[in-house]
């Protein structure tokens, strides 16, 4: 028989409190790293938000999975990085590293063999190196232009030797590093979206006239126009909804489902109702000139978020309406 398979499932109470120890762990590391000092913080943010050559992030095993996704962060927010496995730097991929770059090393012992071997010639370079270090009388912490301390007093795990509290220490301040230096350069929500045309994300600097209703499909009336008409509106375009708008084409208001059920409920005569005293007076809009991701920032500030959302011109006139539908789908 399987050793593991004749091992008794813990308790449901017992794993719980085992999955809970572990976060408390990590949780109390983070919280160790913001009372400790940030001498160094100041001068690297500064340092690599200078840079035009990609920072090079560098470690190997466990920190090495964890560079690389800090690669990516730094990519992400605007700031050029590439991954080097220290494992493999010393057998050419030390070629991927330009003189003069600014190399972030991630090591928790500090005295990594395939990292330390290859500092020498990385200062030979000219390279300026960062450390996150687990131990800062170590040998990479003493090599290191600028280090940034981060010890943990114990792992997560149960025998406390596996890497969990110390990776993810050293993952929050690649990525408070990352966002910093992503500041300091000025780079924006509109930058983000073009770094990733790809699914919602790319889709969100579209504009929303590419996406909105018109013309014939813009369910539109009159604030005289009676219930049935409102109701023959609302059905014949297929929106759930119709927007109430002036001679001049102004919106004055928005007609949803809910609105009409509500006025029926509310036992008033609908023979004789407008649409005009059904409507939602000064809805919630979004400008002609706005993009997809306007409209989805304006999906997440709302309580209740939006099935359609009216799309004006500066003076207010009518110009379209977006169905969520339209833009999340694909």
């Amino acid at each position: 028989m399987n050793a593991l398979t004749a091992i008794s499932p813990a308790s449901p109470d017992l794993a719980t409190a085992w999955f809970c120890d572990v976060i408390a762990a990590e949780r109390n590391a983070l919280s160790s790293f913001l009372h400790g000092s940030f001498a160094a913080v100041a001068e690297t943010v500064a340092l690599l938000a200078r840079q035009e050559r990609p920072i090079v992030l560098l470690g190997v095993g466990k920190s090495g999975h964890v560079a690389a996704k800090l690669a990516a962060t730094f990519s992400s927010l605007g700031t050029a990085a590439l991954f080097v496995n220290a494992a493999e730097a010393a057998h050419g991929d030390l070629g991927a590293v330009e003189s003069g770059s600014v190399v972030i090393i991630l090591s928790n012992s500090g005295s990594t063999d395939e990292i330390v071997r290859i500092v020498p010639p990385l200062k030979a370079r000219g390279c300026t190196l960062v450390g996150i270090i687990g131990r800062s009388e170590s040998p990479l912490a003493r090599a290191v232009d600028h280090l940034i301390p981060a010890e943990v007093a114990r792992e997560a795990d149960h025998i406390g030797m596996a890497p969990t509290s110390s990776t993810t220490l050293h993952l929050a301040i690649g990525d408070a590093l990352a966002v910093a230096v992503s500041r300091t350069r000025g780079f924006t929500r509109e930058d983000f979206l073009r770094h990733h045309p790809a699914g919602l994300l790319g889709r969100q600097m579209i504009p929303v006239a590419s996406f909105m209703r018109e013309g014939d499909d813009l369910p539109k009336l009159a604030p005289s126009a009676s219930f049935v008409d409102l109701l023959t509106m609302m059905s014949s375009k297929r929106m759930g909804a119709a927007c109430v708008v002036d001679k001049d084409g102004r919106l004055l208001g928005l007609v949803v489902d809910g609105d009409v059920r509500r006025h029926v409920q509310a036992n008033c005569a609908v023979h004789t109702a407008t649409a005009g005293e059904i409507m939602q007076p000064s809805p919630r809009v979004i400008g002609i000139e706005a993009n997809v991701g306007d409209a989805l920032l304006i999906q997440s500030a709302g309580s209740a978020g939006w099935l359609v959302l009216p799309v004006v011109d500066g003076a207010g006139r009518l110009r379209g309406m977006l169905h969520a539908n339209d833009l999340l789908q694909g």
